[in-house]
């Protein structure tokens, strides 16, 4: 029995065996043959598209087809087989001819396929805005817009804009002459085509110019002059005589400019405006420049004893010198910042006994003679006075006339009180301060930003008066109330002979 069950099982092996042969030859002999035939297009759908849409392309032999042109443009494959590949448009894909390329062939549809590109919208903008102000344009697409142009006056081009999204764009409008709206213009490419889209009328350029109802007679080299008028807050420069001047003050009514000391006299100097960018350079008016009757120094800093800069001043010469320049030029030297009594001061720069000057100065690590030494006494000028009022009003207006000590004195300039310094104190420092006040408005020795303080050149013993001067405080650094290291830069003016 076990004999014949292990000869039905070697016939089963058997059989098996032949049936996998078989099979086995069998498929061998239906493995398709190597197809090289070109691909062939016999359509596609949809005809029309956009960035992003799905083109189902049919045909023959497509099964090893590498790439897909549209509009002579790669697109991105998605499926292949042998009678359907599909692509995905790009955005550098143009309207135009489908080709599909395999490795035996390239095939190319009868029909062109066409993109509807996309096309910026704006449904919102800033209708009108001053020269240089922001514009702010809303819509959609607006990724695409490659310039902006205001009619056909000015235009800002995409690499300029401040900002840019599909949904917003901020530029900065330029100057153009304006003489009403202008069309808003976004350019942008529809394809490869440059399109427009244009609003009609749609934007106004307040370009207001500024505009001048006066200047000052004269001026005086090295003093300010004032300019009167409107929009004046658009000037970008003034210039006279082609050389740009500082600017003081500046509103929109009104700008204060300083003539440089080194400007020559000129009966009929001419004052130009530059604005709207540097576009716009106007001829304003005309100015005399006058000798100054006094030495004008404007803009001086001085240094307290320990600062690396430590200076002295001369009104006469307009020029600094060290500690150790002092001696050969004492008898022109006028001012010196050093610290005392909680606060920064300026005083007379003769000692009374004609000996050495405070210990704060040295030269290479000596004191310094202060016998040829300028001795100097100060007040500070109130408002409330006439005389020291009408001399605060010239400074500031820089109409200062020709002045010394006798024709000041009749003029009504008191002499006294004399007090030994300058001093700036903290701005809230109380102590010593008259009427409620603090030290530096009130008491006649203190001094204000802003604030003219009389100095008084006398004989060595402080009791007449033989020049004088104004010293005008302008700005304070320092770190503490009595600073050695601080600094006071002031406008100086003193009598010329």
């Amino acid at each position: 029995m076990m004999n014949i069950n292990k000869i039905i099982i070697g016939w089963f092996s058997v059989i098996a065996s032949v049936l996998v042969l078989v099979t086995a030859c069998h498929e061998t002999l239906n493995v398709d043959p190597l197809d090289t035939t070109p691909p062939e297009i016999t359509g596609f759908t949809p005809k029309i598209g956009q960035i992003g849409t799905m083109v189902s392309i049919t045909g023959t032999h497509l099964r090893d087809v590498t790439s897909i042109k549209i509009g002579g443009v790669e697109a991105n494959v998605t499926r292949v087989n042998r009678t359907l590949v599909m692509a995905e448009i790009t955005k550098d894909n143009l309207s135009g001819k489908i080709e599909v390329t395999s490795p035996y062939g390239t095939a190319i549809a009868e029909e062109d396929f066409v993109i509807e590109y996309l096309r910026p919208e704006v449904t919102e903008w800033s209708k009108e805005t001053g020269v240089f102000a922001a514009m702010v344009i809303k819509g959609k697409n607006l990724e695409l817009v490659n310039e902006i142009s205001f009619g056909t006056k000015a235009s800002v081009l995409k690499s300029d804009f401040e900002l840019q999204s599909d949904e917003k764009i901020e530029i900065i409008v330029p100057y153009y002459e304006s003489d009403g709206a202008v069309d808003l213009v976004l350019k942008y490419n529809y394809g490869v085509d440059p399109t427009e889209l244009v609003i009609e009328n749609a934007f106004t350029l307040d370009a207001t110019a500024p505009s001048v109802t006066s200047i000052s007679e004269k001026a005086f080299i090295g003093a300010t002059f004032d300019i009167i008028g409107s929009n004046l807050n658009v000037v970008e420069k003034v210039l006279l005589e082609g050389r740009e001047l500082a600017v003081e003050l500046a509103t929109s009514e009104k700008l204060t400019c300083l003539v440089p000391t080194d400007f020559e006299v000129n009966d009929n100097a001419k004052i130009e405006f530059v604005y709207f960018g540097g576009k716009m350079q106007t001829s304003v008016g005309n100015i005399a420049l006058k000798e100054s009757p006094c030495y004008v120094w404007k803009r001086i800093t001085l240094y307290g004893p320990t600062h690396p800069n430590v200076n002295f001043f001369s009104g006469i010469t307009g020029l600094s010198y060290t500690p150790c320049e002092f001696e050969a030029n004492a008898g022109k030297i006028h001012l010196a910042l050093y610290p005392g009594a909680n606060g920064l001061n300026f005083g007379s720069l003769y000692p009374k006994d004609g000996g050495l000057l405070d210990k704060r100065w040295t030269c290479n690590g000596n004191q310094i003679s202060g016998a040829n030494g300028v001795p100097l006494r100060f007040r500070k000028l109130k408002e409330s006075n006439e005389a020291d009022a009408k001399f605060i009003k010239m400074i500031n207006e820089g109409t200062l006339e020709y002045f010394d000590a006798e024709k000041a004195a009749e003029a009504g300039l008191l002499y006294s009180p004399m007090k030994q310094v300058i001093r700036y104190k903290l701005e809230d420092d109380m102590s010593g301060g008259t009427g409620g006040l603090p030290y530096n408005e009130s008491n006649d020795e203190g001094i204000t930003i802003g604030g003219i303080n009389l100095l008084m050149v006398t004989d060595k013993n402080y009791k007449e008066v033989l020049q004088i001067g104004f010293v005008k405080l302008i700005s304070v650094s320092r770190t503490s109330a009595a600073d050695a290291n601080g600094t006071m830069t002031i406008d100086f003016y003193f009598e010329k002979k």
